[in-house]
């Protein structure tokens, strides 16, 4: 991963992050970006066990630690050492799960608090790898998805690309991505660029 590649993840991160702190308004939070695409997705009428999910509010998305493993496996780089070291912890912590046990993806991550360098670096990309991971499989039309406890057959994928009307370096087109059901948000995904 190249040096632009590197600052647009950990500015995204810090965005992300961010977001889940009640602080001023984010260019994330703004959801009157230009839509340049807009996609049905299909999902899974069951899931097997063991599985792990990412949750929003009263959505899941559900996949099975098979499904995971085998999408980490081929869709994860591994080229740089902290990539390695990302992917491996990744598919270690999914080989751990058991049984019927359906365990939240954000439990699997490496907490961020005090670590520095290049421990920071790996949990970082740790946290990219799962938000990946949901991604691909949504839009593979693989991944189970929950509403209010109930496996639903359909979502609808949005993506927005707009300026950030207060940027604060050259980063500032705001890429979105939201995936919702009804009024229910199942996935989001946002991300600056300079283009």
């Amino acid at each position: 991963m190249d040096i632009i590649k590197m600052r647009k993840l950990i500015f995204s991160i810090v965005i992300l992050l961010s977001s889940c702190v009640k602080a001023d308004i984010t260019p994330c939070d703004v959801d009157s970006y230009p839509i340049k695409g807009k996609k049905i997705l299909h999902h899974a009428n069951s899931f097997s066990r063991p599985a792990i999910y990412y949750k929003q509010g009263n959505t899941r998305v559900i996949i099975s630690k098979e499904m995971a493993i085998a999408f980490v496996k081929k869709n994860m780089s591994d080229s740089k050492d902290y990539l390695a070291k990302a992917k491996s912890h990744i598919i270690h912590s999914l080989m751990e799960i058991s049984g019927a046990e359906i365990i939240d993806q954000s439990n699997l991550q490496i907490p961020l608090k005090a670590l520095v360098s290049e421990e920071l670096n790996v949990a970082i990309h740790v946290m990219a790898g799962y938000q990946e991971l949901f991604e691909g499989v949504l839009f593979n039309n693989e991944a189970a998805v929950e509403v209010d406890g109930k496996l639903i057959p359909e979502t609808t994928a949005t993506y927005m690309v707009g300026e950030d009307p207060h940027p604060i370096d050259e980063f500032k087109v705001v890429h979105k991505l939201n995936v919702v059901y009804k009024n229910s948000s199942v996935f989001n995904k946002c991300w600056l660029d300079v283009k």
